[in-house]
């Protein structure tokens, strides 16, 4: 799973995507209060944001030798069998990180009673959301990030910095970020380094995404 990467590969890799969601975290609470709104020109546009770094960032590591299915291993169809599983296992683990919080913490998780996004989204764009988000932040935050960084680290550290970049990537979530983001982050990346296989992360998320998003979201 090691992979060597110079400190400016890995400066260039991880530093531009979470830096820009670090930046608009901090300018939107700037610039204004109260929910945040999903709609689908926001969605859209963080997604080709992606799309853009994605097409900037691979012909760079095809250069550097870093290959994706190398970090992720080729799809079989127990990969969609095995995200199912992962995916209900992540469900149990956030509910109950969540119900403990709520008995130990209760005034650290009462902002959750609050809303803290609006709008909605079109079946479309909620699909689009589904499929690229997933596919872009594991292979960026585990199958680059993980292999990466443990040549430098050890995995365990590795693994510690890849979680904290998840968390730090959805800034914009606020508290929300370590109650909810911090359980998929350890279970997920758990999964990546015990198995080295991807694609049921990618599968897991892909679930969780979708239904997040058509509840929260869904157009009525």
């Amino acid at each position: 799973m090691l992979r060597p990467a110079s400190t400016f590969e890995i400066a260039l890799v991880l530093g531009p995507p979470i830096a820009l969601s670090i930046a608009s975290a901090i300018l939107w609470h700037l610039q204004r209060s109260g929910p945040i709104p999903f709609n689908d020109r926001n969605v859209l546009v963080s997604l080709t944001f992606q799309v853009v770094i994605t097409g900037c960032l691979l012909p760079y590591l095809f250069r550097k030798k870093w290959k994706p299915l190398e970090v992720a291993g080729a799809p079989e169809v127990g990969d969609f069998v095995a995200g199912l599983g992962l995916w209900l296992g992540l469900l149990a683990f956030v509910y109950g990180t969540v119900l403990a919080l709520y008995i130990v913490a209760p005034g650290f998780v009462a902002p959750m009673h609050a809303r803290p996004f609006t709008g909605s989204l079109s079946p479309l764009v909620i699909a689009a959301a589904a499929i690229l988000d997933p596919i872009f932040e594991e292979f960026l935050l585990l199958g680059y990030a993980v292999p990466a960084l443990g040549n430098r680290l050890g995995i365990k550290m590795a693994a510690i910095a890849s979680i904290t970049l998840r968390v730090a990537a959805h800034a914009y979530q606020g508290r929300l970020a370590f109650i909810a983001i911090l359980p998929v982050a350890v279970i997920l990346t758990w999964y990546y380094v015990r198995t080295g296989r991807l694609w049921p992360v990618i599968v897991a998320h892909m679930v969780q995404d979708a239904l997040a998003l058509s509840i929260a979201f869904g157009a009525t």
